[in-house]
């Protein structure tokens, strides 16, 4: 039968030889890939040691860099910190100056007020003093009040209201004045002109005299030049003196109401 040298071969079949040569295959194919995987191991530790050697180099190297960085940045710091401390201070230094030169502006300007002051009393006291001993200015040393005429070193007043002589003589005392004396030529034709010959007081009377005629500052009679008018004076009722026509004096009631002249 066809299957007989098929299962003779079968039967004949060496088990052991099989066996071997099964082992033999084995063993050659184990060998195979035990030495590809061990090169592949070993490319991949060398591969791995390479990737952490180059992981550590720049961990390293960029450690290496911030370190740096931090140093740099930290000294920075530092010098800013030192240098706003420095400012702080030399700002609180300043102010310091500053109040105390106040202070001390304020103390002097205190102390030169009271000085000043005291000084300006002290001043004022000396010139009060040598003012009052200074003899009575002339009138022409300085100007006549208002509504007053200078004339030779003297001033004038032309009053505008009427009043009797001893009236007119008492407004002129409150004025430091006296009614007016007529000393020369040239003091009567001033006021000659100024009075249009209106009738204006002067200082001449001879009350209470006995007919004997003088003038309100005791300057003599027979002293100064008279300026009359003809036939004048002429009654012993008329005590008082005053101009009149062409300034010329007319003797005259001393009630009667008259313009005046003060002088001073």
């Amino acid at each position: 039968m066809a299957t007989g040298p098929g299962y003779d071969d079968f039967k004949n079949f060496n088990l052991r030889d099989e066996q071997g040569q099964q082992q033999v295959k084995w063993t050659t194919g184990g060998r195979l890939k035990s030495f590809f995987c061990g090169k592949c191991l070993f490319l991949y530790i060398t591969i791995l040691l390479t990737a952490f050697l180059i992981l550590l180099i720049t961990g390293v190297m960029k450690s290496s860099k911030t370190g740096e960085a931090m140093e740099e940045f930290q000294s920075q710091v530092q010098m800013k910190l030192s240098q706003a401390m420095n400012n702080v201070s030399k700002e609180s230094e300043l102010k310091y100056l500053e109040l105390r030169i106040q202070e001390k502006m304020n103390q002097m300007s205190s102390q030169l007020q009271t000085q000043m002051s005291t000084e300006i009393r002290n001043l004022l006291s000396q010139i009060s003093i040598k003012l009052e001993m200074l003899p009575e200015p002339e009138c022409h040393s300085r100007p006549c009040p208002r509504h007053w005429i200078n004339f030779n070193g003297s001033c004038y007043f032309f009053s505008t209201k009427q009043a009797t002589w001893e009236d007119s003589q008492k407004y002129c005392s409150t004025r430091a004045a006296r009614l007016l004396i007529v000393n020369d030529e040239a003091e009567q034709h001033f006021v000659t002109v100024e009075t249009e010959s209106r009738r204006f007081w002067i200082g001449l009377t001879d009350r209470n005299s006995n007919n004997v005629w003088h003038w309100v500052d005791d300057t003599p009679y027979n002293s100064t030049p008279t300026f009359w008018m003809p036939g004048e004076p002429n009654s012993l009722a008329e005590s008082c003196a005053h101009l009149w026509k062409q300034g010329l004096w007319n003797d005259a009631p001393c009630s009667k109401k008259d313009y005046f002249i003060c002088e001073k």
